[in-house]
């Protein structure tokens, strides 16, 4: 199937995570909401984008929408490794980001 898990080591957080490949709905919708924010930035963007993509081995998301404070709160350094496999593993780049806030 074409939502393919990555598997990634995270020690820091007890054991491997799992990352799954967005719905192009659910791209859509990060997308859109960066467009309507763009003048302001979208708070917790990392922690937003890895909620809609952290899963178990079914694929069923670790995090709810309302979670996204305790998700944003996990260290920095560490958000940022998860952040750059889930990016690479949807495929998307820095520039893609960078586009969502020009656009």
């Amino acid at each position: 199937d074409d939502m393919g898990l990555l598997e990634l080591e995270v020690p820091e957080w007890g054991g491997s995570v799992r990352i799954r490949v967005m719905t192009a709905g659910e791209r859509d919708s990060y997308e859109s909401e960066w467009m309507v924010n763009k003048s302001k930035g979208v708070d917790d963007f990392r922690a937003k984008f890895l909620q809609r993509v952290l899963c178990d081995d079914k694929g069923e998301l670790l995090f709810t929408a309302a979670e996204i404070k305790q998700l944003s709160k996990k260290s920095a350094r560490v958000v940022t490794k998860v952040w750059n496999a889930a990016m690479k593993h949807n495929a998307l780049t820095d520039q893609d980001v960078e586009d969502f806030a020009k656009n």
